[in-house]
């Protein structure tokens, strides 16, 4: 059995390595090199010896010069991002276990999934906190830069200071429990819409049937009436009154505009005042609708597959109170 210094070095090392490699792999990777490289950390298991190689670690530099570029463009930006939601987690238990090569299977394997999921864990907060916060070019690239850094300094920390990484992990672990929903809801957004987009390029845009949408938000609509067209949807998110990037549809329904998501699970909706502003964003996976009604502030976030904005907004203006 590990002793209690020995397993919270372990875990300092693990899982700040892999917080680090869901901000930023390649970043991660060339540290880890250089260090191992310069004498700057012990030798590294037999494994990972290659991360030592100028090949690996100019490659490694390569695609992280790449990745800061691509953050300040941004459809470029989301679809790197959308790869790296793979990339990232599954690099991150590939090299954990590589690094644990020499302890019993079992515990190989725990290694590698703890590594995967906390690398996840922070790929996704790292796309929510981007996709909330970042609306101009050159905040992008400011939180982008402050990612890499952050990303640097964990990987350092827990390279050379494996129990004060433990702390930072602890500490990182206590904010995702806090704002760790509305950030996994914005990235969870950002999948939708990079798939909405591709779905709009490569398909027809439009309305979708009130029918064809998950069976769980049929009893929310009214009952249907003889006469009046079915109600017509659209995906959607809704920011400002249930939260941050709240992902569901937003129906118009016989002068109602409704808005349906799931809260803890279960279906829930949400009746949309008539707006008295509107001001649109227009972007590459989403168009954002800024609306102030009587008594209320909230943002839309049409996805691409829908029909155009223009559209929705005029539906939006006939709505009745």
């Amino acid at each position: 059995m590990l002793e209690l210094g020995t397993t919270a070095v372990l875990a300092g090392r693990l899982l700040g390595s892999a917080i680090a490699c869901g901000l930023n792999l390649y970043a991660t990777i060339a540290l880890v090199g250089l260090a191992s490289r310069f004498d700057f950390i012990d030798t590294l298991p037999p494994g990972l010896a290659g991360l030592e190689s100028w090949v690996v670690i100019a490659g490694a530099l390569s695609l992280f010069a790449a990745e800061f570029i691509a953050a300040a463009i941004p459809w470029i930006d989301s679809a790197w991002e959308g790869v790296h939601t793979l990339i990232r987690p599954l690099a991150a238990a590939a090299l954990a276990g590589i690094a644990l090569e020499a302890a019993p299977l079992a515990f190989q394997l725990g290694g590698a999934a703890a590594a995967g999921i906390a690398a996840f864990a922070s790929h996704t907060a790292k796309i929510g906190l981007r996709l909330v916060i970042t609306t101009r070019r050159w905040m992008r690239v400011a939180v982008s830069t402050l990612e890499d850094l952050a990303a640097a300094s964990l990987a350092l920390a827990a390279l050379a200071f494996p129990v004060a990484a433990l702390a930072s992990v602890a500490l990182f672990l206590a904010l995702l429990a806090i704002a760790g929903p509305a950030l996994w809801r914005a990235a969870a957004f950002a999948a939708r819409a990079l798939l909405a987009r591709f779905r709009g390029f490569f398909g027809a845009r439009g309305w979708t049937e009130a029918a064809a949408m998950p069976a769980a938000f049929h009893p929310l609509l009214d009952p249907p009436e003889i006469g009046p067209s079915p109600p017509r949807a659209l995906r959607a998110a809704l920011s400002g009154r249930v939260g941050v990037y709240r992902n569901g549809w937003l129906v118009f329904d016989r002068g109602t505009a409704l808005f349906l998501y799931r809260r803890f699970g279960r279906p829930a909706r949400i009746a949309l005042p008539r707006p008295t502003r509107i001001e649109v964003r227009r972007g590459f996976l989403s168009d954002s609708v800024a609306i102030r009604g009587a008594n209320a502030r909230y943002t839309l976030h049409l996805l691409k597959d829908g029909p155009p904005a223009e559209l929705a907004i005029g539906a939006l203006q006939l709505v009745i109170d």
